[in-house]
């Protein structure tokens, strides 16, 4: 989203993709990752959230998948590339992006994907994807806006026999198959994030995101209200929420879509300190991680370090 405000322009196959796939973009990636990091954020995530195979397939039918992995190196490469500017190796770690697999906040896609190309297609999306970023320099893997533990378990099971920690982060409605958001559904997402880390993975992180701070916040209480985010952290496992600081009224009502998708509107009382109040209020509800997604600004970052 920042690319965007910055210049990149929306596309209605990759919304804002083209900051990627197009190399005349990638000094813009560049500078984006440094103002995040010069407002003292602690970590920047790699710029591959539209490198997805339900995108890529329509913006590029004849080489879809070459260039959608061509694309996810380069943006491990433009990360690693803005930290070392930054001279900030020591300080700022890296995640590597692990996005839905279908478009955004669409549960009910993506369970037709997986009819449709089946559990192993996604696996090997996934590791493959993750094996690039580590190679590219990443410091850990984030599955990012997941559409729900059904998805976040295919991540998991993928970069198992991975040498990398593991960030998981749900989107923070929790939608339905009909779409409706169900936020205080958020324990049984916690009881997943438990007996995954029991079965081997390295979840570090169980985080909440790109949903408004109401919902996050909602998540949150109902994990802590469960006793469960003293069970999280007795696992070694961290409570994380970045909310989306723009107008959801539009997305309440129908899925997104890159091609209906209506022009972002950030809601002006999630600017500067209003923005770092929500953050203190996930804090208080066990979140050790906070941060923004969608809307965000380097402004809102510098409020909180």
């Amino acid at each position: 989203r920042w690319c965007m405000m910055k210049g990149v322009p929306q596309d209605k196959f990759l919304w804002g993709g083209r900051a990627l796939a197009e190399e005349r973009y990638h000094p813009i990636v560049v500078e984006a990752h440094m103002e995040y990091i010069q407002a003292g954020a602690r970590t920047i995530t790699t710029s591959n959230y539209q490198a997805q195979p339900s995108y890529y397939r329509r913006a590029f039918p004849d080489d879809w998948e070459a260039r959608m992995y061509k694309d996810i190196a380069a943006a491990a490469r433009l990360a690693v590339e803005a930290r070392a500017r930054c001279k900030a190796e020591s300080a700022v770690r890296i995640l590597g992006c692990l996005p839905p697999i279908c478009e955004t906040f669409r549960p009910d896609l993506f369970e037709e994907f997986l009819q449709r190309e089946g559990a192993d297609g996604c696996l090997e999306f996934y590791r493959s994807t993750a094996k690039i970023l580590l190679d590219g320099g990443v410091d850990v893997l984030l599955g990012e806006t997941l559409n729900g533990t059904r998805e976040a378990q295919l991540v998991v099971d993928a970069v198992r026999d991975l040498p990398a920690p593991l960030f998981i982060s749900i989107n923070g409605q929790l939608r339905s198959l009909d779409l409706v958001p169900e936020p205080w559904l958020a324990p049984g997402v916690a009881e997943w994030a438990l007996a995954a880390k029991a079965a081997g993975a390295r979840l570090e992180l169980l985080g909440f995101n790109c949903a408004s701070p109401e919902h996050l916040l909602a998540a949150l209480e109902a994990i802590t209200d469960a006793g469960l985010a003293e069970r999280l952290h007795a696992a070694g496992i961290q409570l994380g929420a970045w909310p989306n600081c723009g107008n959801r009224e539009d997305l309440e009502k129908t899925g997104w879509s890159t091609e209906t998708s209506v022009l972002f509107r950030p809601r002006p009382e999630l600017r500067g300190s209003g923005f770092a109040g929500w953050c203190h209020r996930f804090r208080a509800a066990g979140a050790s991680y906070c941060g923004g997604c969608c809307g965000s600004t380097p402004t809102e970052i510098r409020e909180l370090s």
